[in-house]
């Protein structure tokens, strides 16, 4: 590990000058660098998706002592700043870009095509973006803005570079100055280079400013985990998974993070990979960001951050998880629920909101002849396997979670030998009644590692109905009105009223009563616009979701606060 060493015996060394003191030399090309770091990343293959961001690549290459001439001159081109023909102040940034040549950004047009002339449009355009993801991820998740540098893009702004990456990749964060020099999880300042264009990107919805709009709060995100947390080279698959779910936070209509779930190098296609891995499924795992605020509160990724300044990335979310009243250990097998109850078993009001436009989970299929069966199978630490039985007299379902936090912390290869024991009686009394008929047994010689999900079948999923049928939309509470959900039953029903931000934050719930309303002649649900804490909501967008016995109802609508 050059980069660690060097600063652990206290060189206060950039990265670049780091590989410069080694010999390293390297020039600046249109997208060369990235490509062949990228490659070399993906041990020469390419994903049947962009790569997302640049940072994973710095940091194996920074952290691995395999930089051969190639690669370190592709290494010295991603981490020196580029030159550009001019640039912008905007607030707290510099935007730098190039008013011709092939580093020249455009604006697409209605076909996706480069309009000619539209460099300043471009770069207007990234300065507006970026201003606005700064302040929500600092005003509304409570995150600290990236520090300054010492100048070196002209100034103190924080730099933004654009150039064409050639469809490499969407953008990358690159450390420079060290700022508190800790040889472990340090902060540095940094800047950022972006795409000129988006026009690689697919579907040819996102192309252009929406991929725009989700690069600029992933990579500025990188910007403030570094400069102001701390980074683990060896743990960027936290890094990239805190930022892809910061994009859905700050830009949910975007969804580009769906062909990242969808792909063959996915989480859904390979739950057995552990959690902690650098590869690139880190991307498709945002969704750990969106399943921890949604099951432990708005606030919790943060807190996990805070601690990262102390501790690796698993343990600071492991103490993040604890102030929320579980642990690590815990929230990764109620992840492994969630992430079954996916596209046509998706449920919004109790495990993902878009689930529904999610993948299913990849299942092992296997058969059950009478009257017994074994199966005997291995994992690595924060791995998961879901078993698909056959033969019983319904489908079961099993989720088997390895939860080893002290191994997954050592990067371990190791995998951890499990039995399942299946029968039609019931042999001993550490057999499980299921509903296919089939009496289900784990074994395992480090119980306290694991855990089992037996029988997901019995877990009842209400029909799930999306009705914009809230009313008044939009709705003005003036403390004697109130937003009404009607529903179709004729009598009084109980339910969960739930309110949420379009952030999943939690604003309202209540479990109450529907009551009757003459003008309409049927039973609705009521709220009248105040939080949980009492206060008047403000103004802006909001998801509701009204949880009955028979069926679950969810929808949106505006609120105006006067």
């Amino acid at each position: 590990m050059k980069y660690m060493l060097l600063v652990l015996i206290g060189i206060s060394l950039s990265p670049l000058e780091m590989l410069r003191a080694q010999g390293f030399e390297g020039r600046e090309g249109a997208s060369g660098g990235y490509q062949a770091l990228v490659e070399k990343w993906m041990s020469g293959g390419r994903s049947d998706v962009p790569n997302k961001c640049g940072l994973p690549v710095i940091a194996h290459f920074l952290e691995h002592e395999d930089l051969d001439q190639q690669t370190s001159a592709a290494m010295t081109n991603v981490l020196a700043r580029p030159s550009t023909q001019t640039s912008i102040l905007a607030g707290p940034f510099r935007i730098h870009f190039d008013t011709s040549g092939i580093h020249e950004p455009a604006i697409l047009d209605g076909n996706y095509v480069r309009i000619p002339g539209t460099a300043r449009r471009f770069a207007d355009s990234v300065a507006a973006i970026v201003n606005y993801v700064l302040r929500f991820e600092t005003d509304s998740l409570g995150f600290l803005a990236p520090p300054q540098d010492n100048g070196g893009g002209g100034g103190p702004e924080y730099d933004i570079y654009i150039r064409a990456l050639g469809g490499s990749m969407y953008g990358s964060t690159t450390p420079e100055t060290p700022i508190n020099n800790k040889p472990e999880g340090g902060t540095f300042t940094t800047f950022m280079v972006i795409d000129s264009d988006f026009s690689f990107v697919t579907p040819d919805s996102i192309k252009g400013l929406p991929a725009l709009r989700v690069t600029l709060a992933h990579e500025l995100h990188h910007a403030i985990q570094i400069g102001n947390y701390g980074f683990w080279t060896s743990d960027v698959y936290f890094y990239e998974l805190t930022s892809v779910w910061i994009e859905e936070a700050v830009y949910t209509e975007v969804n580009d993070y769906y062909s990242y779930l969808r792909s063959s190098q996915g989480h859904f296609r390979n739950p057995g990979v552990p959690f902690s891995s650098n590869s690139f499924i880190m991307y498709s795992r945002g969704i750990w960001g969106i399943f921890v605020e949604k099951r432990y509160g708005s606030g919790t990724m943060l807190r996990a951050w805070e601690n990262i300044r102390t501790y690796r990335p698993l343990e600071a979310m492991d103490n993040a998880l604890q102030t929320a009243g579980a642990g690590l250990r815990q929230a990764f097998g109620e992840w492994s629920v969630w992430n079954f109850f996916t596209g046509t078993r998706s449920n919004p009001a109790k495990y993902y909101l878009e689930g529904e436009l999610y993948p299913l989970i990849l299942e092992t299929a296997v058969g059950f002849s009478q009257p017994s069966r074994t199966i005997t199978d291995s994992l690595r630490a924060l791995s998961t396997r879901y078993y698909d039985v056959v033969g019983g007299q319904t489908p079961l379902k099993l989720i088997t979670s390895n939860i080893n936090i002290p191994v997954a912390l050592t990067g371990s290869a190791a995998h951890f030998p499990y039995t399942y024991l299946l029968n039609t009686t019931k042999v001993d009394e550490r057999y499980v009644a299921t509903g296919s008929g089939i009496y289900v047994k784990f074994d395992v010689a480090d119980s306290f590692n694991w855990i089992s999900v037996v029988d997901t079948s019995s877990v009842v999923v209400a029909p799930v109905v999306a009705r914009d049928i809230a009313f008044p939309n939009p709705f003005i509470p003036n403390g004697t009105n109130s937003l009404k959900v009607p529903i179709r039953n004729f009598g009084v029903t109980q339910g969960t009223f739930t309110i949420f931000t379009t952030s999943m934050d939690l604003v309202f719930s209540a479990y109450k009563s529907s009551t009757y309303t003459t003008a309409l002649g049927q039973q609705v649900f009521e709220w009248n616009g105040r939080t949980t804490a009492g206060d008047v909501a403000s103004s802006g967008i909001y998801l509701y979701i009204l949880t009955l016995p028979s069926e679950t109802i969810f929808g949106k609508f505006a609120l105006i606060r006067r």
